[in-house]
């Protein structure tokens, strides 16, 4: 188990002698470097150094110099609970933290990221008092446990809320007049996860041999997947470890993903010419989800799950109706239902749909009210028109649905 630590001992030891020996004049100097080489790199003696040194490392899940290399800010590691909510974030996905702080103590990080076990690191080993570590230093005639709070420190935050003028900063809105500065910072090990599965989809094994089948026009059992418009981002130049241990194991690379707006073609759109309900709202779009509603409302059950997955239905048909509003709104100018063509069309149903009566929207909501009423109707009135046995849905039904209408209008008021 504690193999590791001496071939990382040795391989500094060897690293440390390789230029001096070179310039050794004769065999007693050879002679002396080797026996210095050895005591300095010694568990006896290494070890009391390393854990001077440490205290000059911080451990982190967000670095701050990644924004700047000079930023100094306190050691954030954030401990964020996992959570299935669909989230890429801090928490829902399992990384190691990151280290900066001197580059020429970075050889204590390495040393205390060492395997000890498959299970866990040397740190690790501090942490839990592992057993076989401790009996090791021991034997050294060190003090286990003053090494161990020595060690530790690497974690320790310093318990201040220290930014930086360096860091990109937000001044976000609390309550009236009142506001938190946050400071944006990092996820580098995020980042680094995300780099390392990009790589493993793109240059794997099995990626560049399925290439090669392409190549040759050869069949490939299992084909290979590709992320194309990949942008690579740079941080530290020609000195990449000055910002973390992370981006000099990344060669300062870092992947940013394409973030695309929705196209959506003008020439699917049609403009109401009477009525939008009749002319651009087609039933069999919303059919399987009527159908999915009446399997709910079949079920002899009334508890929070089933009235739940109800009003996810009807909230997905009600989106679905403003979505297609907002595609007219956004690719037809501003004026065109002002013109002899569409005269046909209720003036409540202009308002709604055209960008030019967007101060009228703002200044006068009775145009939401009338709105969202048409809306829950026809979709009382279609949901009975695709299920031969439909529920007789009452007044009671169109009051609740045009409630769940207002209420998104209202959330989304800067686009309905």
């Amino acid at each position: 188990m504690t193999a590791n630590i001496h071939n990382f001992l040795n391989e500094r030891k060897e690293l440390w002698l390789k230029d001096r020996l070179k310039k050794a004049k004769n065999d007693a100097e050879i002679s002396e470097l080797q026996q210095q080489a050895n005591s300095k790199f010694s568990l006896q003696e290494w070890l009391p150094d390393a854990a001077k040194r440490v205290s000059q490392l911080s451990m982190v899940s967000h670095p701050s110099k990644f924004s700047h290399p000079s930023a100094r800010t306190s050691s954030v590691i954030a401990q964020v609970k996992h959570a299935v909510d669909g989230y890429l974030r801090s928490g829902n996905v399992t990384y190691p933290l990151d280290v900066f702080g001197n580059a020429a103590a970075m050889d204590v990080y390495k040393f205390l990221s060492l395997d000890l076990t498959d299970q866990y690191t040397v740190l690790d080993g501090f942490e839990q008092q592992d057993q076989l570590l401790k009996t090791m230093i021991q034997q050294e005639s060190l003090d286990f446990d003053a090494l161990r709070q020595a060690f530790l420190v690497i974690k320790n935050g310093d318990n201040s809320n220290k930014t930086d003028h360096l860091i990109k900063q937000v001044y976000f809105p609390v309550e009236q007049g009142k506001y938190h500065l946050l400071s944006l910072l990092t996820p580098s090990g995020l980042m680094t996860k995300l780099k390392q599965n990009i790589d493993a989809m793109r240059f794997s094994d099995e990626t560049k041999q399925a290439k090669e089948n392409r190549k040759k026009n050869e069949h490939d059992a299992y084909g290979f997947s590709d992320i194309y418009d990949l942008t690579v981002t740079a941080y530290g130049g020609t000195q990449p470890q000055n910002v973390s241990v992370l981006n000099s194991q990344n060669a300062g690379r870092a992947y940013l993903l394409a973030s695309y707006p929705p196209i959506l073609e003008k020439r699917s759109i049609r403009l109401p010419k009477t009525d939008f309900f009749a002319q651009c709202l087609y039933r069999k779009n919303f059919q399987e989800s009527f159908v999915q509603l009446h399997k709910f409302m079949q079920l002899d059950l009334n508890n929070i799950d089933i009235r739940t997955a109800i009003r996810n239905i009807i909230q997905y048909v009600i989106d679905q109706v403003l979505f297609k509003a907002l595609t007219i709104r956004e690719y037809y100018d501003a004026g065109w239902s002002n013109q002899d063509y569409y005269t046909g069309l209720p003036k409540i149903q202009r308002v709604w749909l055209d960008q030019i009566y967007s101060k009228q929207r703002e200044d006068n909501d009775d145009w939401r009210n009338d709105v969202s009423r048409e809306i829950a109707r026809w979709i009382l009135l279609n949901y009975e028109k695709v299920i031969n046995d439909a529920f007789i849905l009452g007044t009671g039904e169109l009051i609740d649905v045009k409630q769940r209408v207002e209420k998104s209008l209202q959330q989304a008021q800067e686009f309905f």
